[in-house]
């Protein structure tokens, strides 16, 4: 059962409940398969808010990190949220397509090998922690083929568990 489940689906919506403004960082490069399901997310999210009519856009901000999200830092800083949510594929031991919810409060990422950007992100959510007063969470999503992939497709159980976080993420901002 991933974390994002019905019976779940609270555990996720409580990192936000009192939350005014929300970053979603994407990250992945989307020539490598499943590594971009956090990119193929986030720019999803993008569409979605930019069309949704009472969605209210100085309250998430939803942002391509590609494969180098320390490019994107002075954005983050601009935007000043209040939580800031990084979505990545995680080599995280599990089923593909598996979703963990990591609250970097209360649990290290360091044991976690996120995929191919060029600074681990450890560093970036601690500079970022230094720079602007905010909580930040990863969701990492479980991949099946990194591999170079011309048709830039993710494999179905990463497919799936994306909407599944697609469809989480709009009820958080509502525009689900």
């Amino acid at each position: 059962m991933s974390i994002l489940s019905r019976e779940r689906n609270a555990e996720f919506g409580a990192f936000g409940g009192s939350h005014n403004k929300a970053a979603f960082v994407g990250i992945g490069s989307e020539l490598r398969g499943d590594d971009a399901v956090g990119v193929v997310i986030v720019n999803r999210l993008a569409e979605i808010y930019e069309q949704a009519k009472s969605a209210d856009s100085r309250r998430c901000l939803f942002i391509n990190g590609g494969s180098a999200p320390e490019n994107i830092l002075g954005e983050i800083r601009a935007f000043q949220p209040e939580i800031i949510v990084f979505i990545d594929a995680a080599i995280l031991g599990e089923a593909p397509g598996t979703i963990k919810l990591i609250d970097t409060r209360q649990e290290k990422i360091s044991g976690i090998s996120f995929c191919t950007h060029s600074l681990p992100l450890t560093i970036i959510a601690n500079y970022i922690r230094q720079t602007v007063p905010c909580e930040i969470f990863v969701i990492g999503i479980e991949p099946t083929d990194m591999d170079f992939r011309p048709d830039r497709a993710l494999t179905p159980p990463v497919a799936q568990a994306a909407e599944e976080v697609i469809q989480a993420i709009a009820d958080y901002a509502g525009i689900g």
